[in-house]
């Protein structure tokens, strides 16, 4: 039994090492070949997967009468993951994504559950890769409109994007944020939204959208009169506010990143830019796994130092 579970081992032992150096030449050849960068990234992520499962086991192999600490590890692996899947929603090309957090989540368990003295930066590893699958698939794509994530700006224009408006200043080239200040419609107001006209039954503040304050707030005018039709502005979610960019980037729980997809001049000198704002939540947890990894290998690297001085020659 024992000679069985040290082939185990061993086998185990030489898959990781062979999945770690191919993804040494993965990220090697993403350095080299940047125009290769979606292949890589497919390739990258079942193969972190799959050397993330593979060292997790590799633990469970190591310790002695593990079997149901794995059973564990594996059960409340995809119970977080299920959970995950439940709560966000994913594109179908996502699902990728699914596989590496169970993975990360299973490592993690599995080197809290059987602790040894590698468990802080395993833990940190695996913290660094459930993160950054939940960055991911959480962010939001704020520049969205009518299914394109990208958002057309000329000089000067001040434009609402989601819960903010946007300024593509006329000097300078970053894009600045403004907070939202809701609009305040008294009880009886009437105004236009796509060609229906609509009453105000309620006084209240405006929300980002339109139909998120329908049903509670506003009714629909059939017949609309003369006066009412000429009288009649268009429904507004609010108007620009205070400078909040500097704010924004600042968040420790959200990031913001503004991304220039192409900026061109057109025939009467005006200039245009095509924008993709996302928001990423949670970025933090990354930056945490970081620091228990480096922390983790100074504890090790410390201990080994120890142990070789108090080692007799």
């Amino acid at each position: 039994m024992q000679n069985g579970r040290e082939y185990l081992v061993e086998i185990t032992l030489f898959l990781r090492n062979a999945l770690l150096l191919f993804a040494i030449l993965i990220a090697v050849s993403l350095y080299i070949f940047p125009q290769f960068e979606s292949v890589f990234f497919r390739l990258g992520i079942p193969l972190i997967s799959l050397l993330m499962f593979i060292s997790g086991t590799l633990h469970f192999f190591k310790a002695e009468k593990s079997f149901g600490r794995f059973i564990i590890s594996v059960t409340l692996s995809i119970f977080i993951t299920a959970s995950l899947h439940y709560f966000m929603v994913l594109d179908p090309h996502e699902y990728p994504h699914l596989l590496l957090f169970f993975s990360a989540v299973y490592t993690g368990l599995a080197y809290v559950i059987v602790k040894s003295k590698e468990t802080l930066a395993y833990l940190g590893i695996a913290i660094v890769c459930a993160g950054s699958v939940y960055v991911d698939i959480s962010s939001e794509v704020l520049s969205r409109t009518n299914g394109n994530d990208i958002l057309y700006l000329v000089k000067g224009d001040t434009i609402k994007m989601e819960t903010y408006f946007i300024c593509y200043p006329i000097f300078g080239d970053e894009m600045i944020f403004l907070e939202r200040i809701p609009m305040r419609y008294e009880k009886g107001d009437i105004v236009k939204f796509d060609e229906m006209f609509f009453k105000a039954e309620e006084t209240h503040l405006t929300s980002s959208e339109f139909f998120y304050d329908l049903e509670e707030n506003w009714s629909i005018v059939p017949y609309p009169n003369v006066i009412q039709r000429k009288s009649t502005s268009e429904w507004k979610c609010g108007m620009a506010g205070d400078d909040i960019t500097s704010s924004l980037h600042k968040s420790l729980w959200t990031s913001i990143n503004t991304e220039n997809i192409i900026e061109a001049i057109s025939l009467n000198q005006t200039s245009i830019i095509a924008v993709k704002v996302t928001r990423y939540k949670l970025g933090l947890i990354v930056w945490f796994g970081v620091f228990l990894v480096a922390l983790g290998i100074i504890l090790l690297l410390l201990k080994r130092n120890h142990s070789a001085q108090i080692t007799p020659e």
